[in-house]
């Protein structure tokens, strides 16, 4: 049970990362960039949750990627309250790139 949920969780990651591939149209301005990268947080979090859970993580591994996401909502929440544009765009933008690669290497694992 537990590794059908690490797959299906595995597969939310991919079908998060494939949108622009399935006609969902990217994110555009700001806000909307800034929500994506949040539901992207909440996906990661969950996902090394679950494959700690079902052995495809360790704990030690689940604590690093839980600590980095920790980092790339700073990041996010330093975005949203900066007071220049160009601030606000480089947090979320080094942001955005953490939890890619946070996606990728939770992606990775997943795989038998």
């Amino acid at each position: 049970m537990k590794t059908i949920r690490v797959t299906l969780f595995g597969a939310l990651m991919v079908l998060i990362t494939a949108c622009a591939s399935l006609g969902i149209a990217p994110a555009q301005s700001f806000d909307q960039r800034w929500a994506y990268a949040n539901g992207t947080l909440t996906a990661v979090v969950q996902t090394a949750s679950q494959g700690v859970e079902g052995g495809t993580l360790s704990k030690d591994d689940g604590r690093a990627v839980l600590e980095i996401a920790k980092q790339a909502r700073s990041l996010l929440d330093a975005a949203h309250s900066a007071t220049s544009v160009e601030d606000a765009n480089r947090n979320l933008s080094l942001a955005v790139a953490v939890l890619e690669n946070l996606q990728t290497y939770l992606n990775d694992r997943s795989k038998p």
